[in-house]
C-alpha cells in the first residue's frame, strides 16, 4: 500500500476543527503535514447549514457543516474523490442535541477515480473527543488493448441493375454503424460495463500507448452500460452501386460489406472485478485513421472467384505480423473469417429472401431484421420504387429519391447476432500486468465474443442522409421496328417493383423485389 502525507487546504465558512490527511493511522491533535514522495494537495469545500434548534424547548441549537467537492492535486494532474460527509457543531448529545463531529454511520468516499493506492484517514477533534475513520483507495487500474483482425460496420446492398445511374449513397451519416457488446467475453457470469474516456472519439494507439491522434470522419458512443455504437462515415461520397445484369436485377452477391480491419479493444482492469471496456481505437501501425474496406459479398461467399489482390492487399494485415498471436493464429483474413463475415449479410442464405422479404403471403415469424421505409421523391413517399424498361426510341427513366430511417420497434429492438474471434496482443504488453489480469478474466483465451445488437443510433430523420437513384433497362429497339431487344420480363418472372427496407442492425437500406420470391 502506498501512502502518501499531503498540504491540506481548505476552501469554508464557519469551518468547524475538522482535520482531514492522508497517511495518518492514528488519531492526533494536528495531522502528520510533513511531505513525503509524492506529496499533493487536498482540496474540499465545506457548507455551512442553517442553525437550528435543539435541546430543552428549542433553548439550544447546533449547525451542521458539508463537506464535499474533494479533489486530490498530484504531480498536475486531478483526481476527484467522489462522495463527502457531515459534521455537526452542537452542544452535546446529553442536552437532547445531536452529538458532536462526525456521525457514527460510516463515510461514503467514494475513492474510485483516484490515480494511485493510498490510505485517507479522517480525525476529527471535538471537546478532546476524537474520531476516526480510514478508507483504503483502490489499486490504480490498469489500461491496455487488444488487437481483433476487424469488426463488420456496415453493410450496403445493391440496388436493381447496372445502369451508371442506379446506386445508393450515404453521405456523412451517423447511422450507418454497428452497435455491439462484449459482455458473453468474461468469467463468472459476469457483465462487462462500458466507460468511454472521451465520448464520440476514437483514438489512435502505438507500441502500447493510447496517442492524442483521434480519428476525423468516425466515432463511438455509449448506447447502455454495456454496448458502444460505431458510426462510420462510408467514405465521404461513396455510392454502392447495382446489381450486374438488367434483365436478372436481384443479386445480393453485389452488396458490399464494410469491414474495419485495424481496430484495437481497450480496456481498463482495477483490482477487483470484470475489465471495463474504454471503447475501440485504432491502430496507427497500419494507418492514421480507420482503415475500413467494402468487399463484395460475392467474393466473400466465392461467387465471383477468388478475392482479388485489391482486398488481399488490406486482409492480408501484413502490418500485424510481428504482434503476439495465439499458436496457429496470424494476421491474415481467413477462408473462415471470409465465410464469418458473409454471413452478416443475411442474403449469404439462398433461403432468405423467400423466408423472411416475401411479398405473398408475408412471413408468419419475421426476425425484425428489417422495417418497411419510405423513399421521398418525385412522387411523394413511397414505400416502393419502380424497375422499368425504357420506351422505344426514350432512355429508360430515372427515379432518384431520398431514404428516409425509422424509429426503432420494441420487436427490432431485440435482434443481435453473437461470433466469436481471436485477438494478437501488442508486444509492449507481453508479460505486463494488463495482460496478465486480461486473460484470466476471459472465458475461453485469446478469445473475444461480440453481440452485434440493433442499431441504437436509428430515429426517425426528417434530414435526408441517404439518397437513391434506380434507372431500369433501355429498350434498344431498332428502328424503324418498336420491338425491344431483349423485352425485359418477357417471361414474367422478373420483378418491376422493388420496396424499400431499413436494415435495423446496419443502419442502411435494402431493395427487395415484390412479387419475385
Amino acid at each position: 500500500m502506498v501512502r502518501f502525507a499531503l498540504v491540506l487546504q481548505r476552501v469554508f465558512r464557519m469551518c468547524p476543527p475538522l482535520f482531514l490527511s492522508i497517511g495518518v493511522t492514528a488519531a492526533m491533535a494536528q495531522p502528520n503535514l510533513s511531505a513525503v514522495s509524492p506529496s499533493g494537495t487536498l482540496t474540499y469545500t465545506v457548507t455551512a447549514g442553517p442553525i437550528n434548534p435543539c435541546g430543552p424547548e428549542g433553548q439550544l441549537s447546533y449547525q451542521q457543516y458539508t463537506y464535499s467537492s474533494f479533489n486530490y492535486q498530484n504531480n498536475g494532474s486531478n483526481y476527484p474523490l467522489t462522495g463527502g460527509l457531515v459534521y455537526y457543531n452542537s452542544p452535546g448529545s446529553s442536552q437532547g442535541c445531536p452529538p458532536s463531529g462526525i456521525p457514527s454511520t460510516p463515510i461514503s468516499l467514494d475513492a474510485s477515480s483516484y490515480g494511485a493506492g493510498c490510505d485517507i484517514t479522517i480525525n476529527s477533534q471535538e471537546g478532546g473527543t476524537y474520531y476516526t475513520q480510514t478508507l483504503t483507495c483502490p489499486a490504480p487500474p490498469v489500461t491496455g488493448y487488444v488487437d481483433p483482425k476487424y469488426i463488420v460496420v456496415g453493410i450496403t446492398y445493391a440496388p436493381p441493375g447496372p445502369s451508371p445511374n442506379t446506386w445508393v449513397k450515404y453521405t456523412n451519416s451517423t447511422y450507418v454503424g454497428v452497435t455491439e457488446s462484449l459482455k458473453n467475453s468474461f468469467t463468472h457470469g459476469s457483465t462487462q460495463t462500458v466507460s468511454l474516456t472521451s465520448d464520440t472519439n476514437i483514438p489512435g494507439v502505438f507500441e502500447g500507448k493510447i496517442t492524442a491522434s483521434q480519428s476525423t470522419s468516425n466515432s463511438q458512443t455509449t448506447t447502455s452500460s454495456s454496448s458502444v455504437t460505431t458510426s462510420v462515415q462510408v467514405q465521404s461520397g461513396e455510392q454502392t452501386f447495382g446489381t450486374g445484369n438488367y434483365f436478372a436485377p436481384v443479386n445480393n452477391d453485389y452488396d458490399i460489406i464494410w469491414i474495419w480491419l485495424n481496430p484495437v479493444v481497450i480496456f481498463s482492469i482495477g483490482s477487483s472485478g470484470p475489465p471495463v471496456w474504454n471503447g475501440y481505437g485504432f491502430d496507427m501501425n497500419d494507418q492514421s485513421d480507420l482503415d475500413v474496406v467494402g468487399i463484395p459479398l460475392g467474393y466473400l461467399n466465392g461467387d465471383f472467384g477468388p478475392m482479388p489482390e485489391q482486398y488481399l492487399a488490406s486482409t492480408n494485415r501484413s502490418w500485424a505480423a510481428n504482434q503476439i498471436w495465439p499458436s496457429g493464429q496470424g494476421p491474415a483474413l481467413t477462408t473462415a473469417d471470409f465465410a464469418q463475415v458473409a454471413s452478416t449479410d443475411p442474403f449469404s442464405q439462398s433461403s432468405y429472401g423467400a423466408s423472411n422479404i416475401g411479398y405473398a403471403p408475408p412471413p408468419s415469424t419475421p426476425d425484425n431484421r428489417f422495417t418497411l421505409s419510405q423513399c421521398n421523391g418525385q412522387d411523394g413517399g413511397l414505400t416502393s420504387i419502380n424497375y422499368d424498361q425504357g420506351s422505344p426510341n426514350v432512355s429508360a427513366g430515372i427515379y432518384p429519391c431520398n431514404l428516409i430511417y425509422t424509429n426503432l420497434t420494441t420487436q427490432a429492438q431485440s435482434i443481435s447476432n453473437t461470433y466469436s474471434q481471436t485477438f494478437s496482443v501488442d508486444t509492449s504488453f507481453s508479460g505486463s500486468a494488463f495482460f496478465t489480469k486480461f486473460t484470466l478474466s476471459l472465458n475461453n483465451s485469446n478469445t473475444l465474443s461480440w453481440t452485434t445488437e440493433a442499431q441504437a443510433s436509428i430515429t426517425n430523420s426528417t434530414t435526408s442522409t441517404a439518397s437513391l437513384s434506380v434507372q431500369g433497362p433501355n429498350c434498344n429497339n431498332t428502328p424503324p421496328s418498336l420491338t425491344c431487344n431483349p423485352e425485359y420480363d418477357a417471361g414474367g418472372n422478373e420483378p418491376i417493383q422493388f420496396n424499400v427496407y431499413q436494415d435495423n442492425m446496419y443502419g442502411t437500406f435494402m431493395f427487395a423485389p415484390i412479387h419475385y420470391y
